[in-house]
């Protein structure tokens, strides 16, 4: 039993460590310049460790009822260790002591959610993935906005908890347990007291991962942080949430009319997210609401029957987190400072055709353009639902999908812009006459 806890939860613990090693050399006031590639080797480790764990189909259940670690937490922790460690290889020299403390602190609050079979080692993982968040959106910001968006995040943050713990209550109440498989077992037989507890949980998910209508907080503190801190956002702690959704219904078939009523937020997440983006001129705001739409993507997954929906969401989940990931890196070395203008990207191919390409392959990847690999997330999903019965509500939110086309396509064509770098640099001597 030592041994497996040694060995099961490496990776959480090589996370734990390295928090300690950064306190302490930043204490000792050891330079900075050691911080990115510690951060880098440390995930590299941790997550070469998951691999090896998947390749020799390691289980063990390590607390009875509460800490687990089988197929899907590996799995998992590989898509968001793997996405922060990608998070960090494209900062470069840009992490901080702090900011990597708070980013890997996130990280290892969403190992702790991976390895949950019970509800308090979840809640605590989610509390552990959300704090360390706020700090991070206001951390060398330096502006009354980015505390207003952290309070906004917070304050409905904290709204989100309380209808988890609502839900917890109830679960134990018609349950008898802490289990996730007691919940989904009740769940399953119909239990109207569980059903109602299923709700609230459900809830409190929708609103951390920003799901219409449950999204107010999103625009205005994904706009307020920085656009690394954006992507990180945006990628791994919605991903993480939406791992974590499926953690608890994994393998729970949804009464119809449940089913129906997720579908209709899925549809109407990607409606919302897509519409409200096409006339964004910021860009952290538009991956703000262009989130809202995957998220809807990503929960009209949970209205699958076919027993697909964990492994759909998997790879949804690294497939945009990545993406978005390489899009943010990539415009913060298009438009380096505060710039968050989309017109300042306005013939960057000319000057950084590296970061362009990669920030042109990215739109057109979240867009679900074939075939590059956000088609097939998209794909896998769309092939589910209409695998499941849902023909009609798949072929609306396909419909969907193609408004987002037109934002991503015009940011995609805008790197390549050379005409409007050409007319702005006309401009300039004329007003200065």
């Amino acid at each position: 039993m030592p041994a497996d806890f040694l060995y099961a939860l490496l990776p959480d613990h090589l996370l734990l460590a390295l928090l300690l090693v950064l306190m302490l050399l930043e204490m000792l006031r050891v330079s900075g310049r050691v911080v990115g590639p510690l951060v880098t080797i440390t995930l590299g480790v941790a997550c070469a460790l998951l691999l090896r764990q998947y390749a020799t189909g390691y289980t063990v259940d390590l607390v009875p009822d509460e800490i687990r670690v089988d197929h899907f937490t590996v799995l998992a922790k590989l898509v968001i260790l793997g996405c922060g460690l990608l998070w960090s290889m494209l900062l470069r020299g840009r992490l901080t002591f702090k900011s990597a403390f708070l980013s890997c602190s996130s990280l290892l609050g969403a190992s702790v959610v991976m390895d949950s079979a019970g509800f308090v080692s979840l809640f605590l993982g989610i509390e552990m993935l959300s704090l360390p968040a706020f700090a991070l959106m206001v951390h060398r910001a330096g502006t009354t906005a980015a505390s207003e968006g952290a309070f906004k995040y917070l304050l409905l943050s904290s709204v989100a908890s309380a209808l988890l713990l609502f839900g917890i209550a109830l679960a134990y109440g018609v349950a008898g347990s802490l289990t996730i498989e007691g919940f989904a077992a009740a769940l399953d037989a119909g239990s109207t007291q569980a059903t109602t507890a299923g709700i609230l949980i459900a809830r409190g998910f929708f609103l951390k991962a920003a799901v219409f209508p449950f999204h107010g907080w999103a625009p205005d503190a994904y706009a307020s942080a920085h656009v690394n801190v954006t992507g990180f956002l945006a990628s791994i702690v919605k991903g993480t949430v939406i791992l974590a959704l499926v953690r608890v219904l994994s393998t729970v078939p949804l009464d119809p009319v449940i089913a129906s009523v997720i579908g209709v937020l899925a549809v109407l997440s990607i409606y919302f997210g897509n519409v409200t983006a096409i006339g964004q001129r910021g860009f952290r705001r538009l991956l703000a609401y262009s989130s809202i739409a995957h998220a809807g993507y990503m929960l009209f997954a949970f209205v699958d029957r076919t027993g697909a929906r964990a492994d759909d969401l998997l790879w949804y989940v690294a497939i945009y987190a990545a993406t978005v990931i390489v899009a943010a890196a990539a415009f913060a070395t298009l438009c380096p400072g505060d710039s968050d203008d989309i017109r300042s990207l306005d013939g960057t191919f000319e000057t950084h055709p590296v970061a362009s390409l990669a920030f042109g392959l990215a739109m057109l990847s979240l867009a679900g353009i074939p075939p590059l690999p956000g088609f097939f997330a998209k794909l896998f999903i769309f092939k589910s639902v209409i695998a499941s019965g849902y023909l009609a509500a798949a072929v609306i939110a396909f419909v969907g999908s193609f408004i987002g086309v037109t934002y991503y396509l015009s940011l995609f064509f805008r790197i390549f812009a050379t005409e409007a770098v050409a007319d702005s640099a006309h401009s300039t001597p004329s007003r200065t006459q």
